[in-house]
Order: C-alpha cells, then sequence, then structure tokens
C-alpha cells in the first residue's frame, strides 16, 4: 500500500506554521501605521466613519471602531502587499499545496476505514445478527466527514493557477465586502486601496484605478462571495439519519471551519 502521510508529517513536509506566524508578526509590527493609513485625512474611509448613522452601528460608536474593524480584515492581505511578487506566489503555492495534500489524504484514510464496515466489529458465523451500534455510529460520523472533504478536495481540483496576486485577491475579499456594507462608493474604494498599496510600497505593476477594480477588487468579491454561498450550504448538504441533532451540529460546525481554514489562500 502506498504510504499515506500523516497530517503532522505533511505539516514537516510544507511547514504551513512559519507561514501563518509570519503573519501574525507581520501584522503585529505594522498594525500602526495602517491605522494611521486608513485614519489619514486622505483617506476616504475618514468620510465613512464619521457617519454615524450607519445603520449596523450604534450610535454612540466611535470612528475609532470602523477603522479597527478595517484593519483587522487585511491582516494577511497586509502579509502580502509587503512581500514581493515572487514570494507572495511562492506563499500561495505551498499553502494551497499543503492543504491540497492534507484533503487528499485524510480522504483517504476515511475511504479506507469505510471501505472495510467490519472494522472494529468482525462478524462471526455464530453472531450473524450482533449489533454494534457504537461502530454504526463511528461510520456514521466518518461518513460526513468523507462527504466534507470529498467536497473541498473537488473545489481544490477547480482552483486556477496561483499568481503573484492570488493572495490578494484571495485575502481581500471580506475587506472589500466590508466597504460594500457601510456603503462605500466604487471609486472611494479604488481610492483607499491606491492609498494604502502606495502607503506600503506593494510590489505590482498595476497600479491605475482601472487595473485596481479587475485585478484585485472584482476577483476578491467573487472569491468571497462563492465561498459564503458554499459556506452556507453546507449544513443542507450534512445529513444522517442515525446521529443525534447534537452530534451533527458539531460536525457541521467543523465541516465551516475546515473550509474556512483552507480556503484562507
Amino acid at each position: 500500500m502506498k504510504n499515506i502521510l500523516t497530517t503532522r508529517q505533511l505539516r514537516q513536509k510544507h511547514d504551513p506554521d512559519s507561514i501563518l506566524k509570519n503573519i501574525e508578526s507581520f501584522f503585529e509590527k505594522n498594525l500602526d501605521k495602517l491605522l494611521a493609513t486608513l485614519s489619514h485625512a486622505d483617506s476616504p474611509l475618514i468620510r465613512y466613519s464619521a457617519n454615524l448613522q450607519i445603520s449596523f452601528l450604534d450610535p454612540d460608536q466611535k470612528q475609532d471602531d470602523l477603522i479597527n474593524k478595517a484593519a483587522s480584515l487585511l491582516k494577511d492581505a497586509l502579509y502580502f502587499m509587503m512581500l514581493p511578487k515572487k514570494e507572495r506566489t511562492s506563499v500561495t503555492q505551498r499553502m494551497r499545496a499543503y492543504y491540497s495534500d492534507v484533503v487528499k489524504n485524510q480522504l483517504v484514510r476515511v475511504e479506507l476505514i469505510l471501505d472495510d464496515p467490519e472494522i472494529g466489529s468482525p462478524r462471526h458465523s455464530t453472531d450473524p445478527n450482533s449489533n454494534h451500534k457504537a461502530m454504526r455510529q463511528v461510520h456514521s460520523i466518518l461518513s460526513i466527514i468523507k462527504k466534507t472533504l470529498a467536497h473541498e478536495n473537488d473545489h481544490r481540483k477547480n482552483l486556477t493557477r496561483a499568481g503573484y496576486l492570488t493572495g490578494l485577491q484571495v485575502s481581500m475579499g471580506k475587506f472589500f465586502a466590508f466597504l460594500k456594507k457601510i456603503g462605500m462608493s466604487q471609486r472611494d474604494q479604488i481610492s483607499l486601496i491606491q492609498h494604502i498599496f502606495d502607503e506600503f510600497d506593494v510590489d505590482w505593476e498595476e497600479g491605475d484605478r482601472e487595473n485596481i477594480k479587475v485585478s484585485i477588487q472584482q476577483p476578491s468579491l467573487e472569491f468571497h462571495k462563492i465561498t459564503q454561498e458554499e459556506i452556507q450550504k453546507i449544513s443542507g448538504t450534512l445529513f444522517s439519519k442515525s446521529l443525534d441533532d447534537a452530534t451533527l451540529s458539531n460536525l457541521v460546525e467543523h465541516a465551516v471551519l475546515l473550509s474556512r481554514r483552507i480556503r484562507r489562500f
């Protein structure tokens, strides 16, 4: 049988933790600069944060709250902004390879167990009607996990080739969705991104307004929309008559968490 690497072995092979730690470190070290950029007099966000009549804001909410919220949604994007183009591509490829291998290998392991319904409860000719309730529940749980992994595996097979803008496109979806939610105009959104990119000396060659719209904003919003729609469908696709509501609910939460994590890159 072909050696199937464990998740721990895959983590050692791809070392995703070093990238995740760098994201946190970059954000912590550059948060003050990011906040200053978002709250600068030239930042379009100031005009919107000053309007406390926005429906989802409390009347007494301060301007700083909206600035802080916007900054928090740029944690991953800030990391990619500060990397050279080639390194951005490399990071995306590396993280995608790790998550693809994890999903694929875990799926194979689950399928191997499900292919043998007698694991943990082998039948005997003298006991043909034995009732192994616990093992049936184990198989039901693994069947749900299999559906989750198979769905994510299919998703990863259809990912477009990673480029130097992919990290920014994927990581900025929530940020652009937030800007739309507070009613920021298309023109101001593009101006804000130009302002941020200029402040952080983003390495790219497509800095005009139209290219920001086509190369960053539109792909970001599309990726975010598809991801959210698929996550919302998870509870409807995972169903089992043999599992109680609490167990099934926990498995759905697990599936949502898995999806959010591996679609981060």
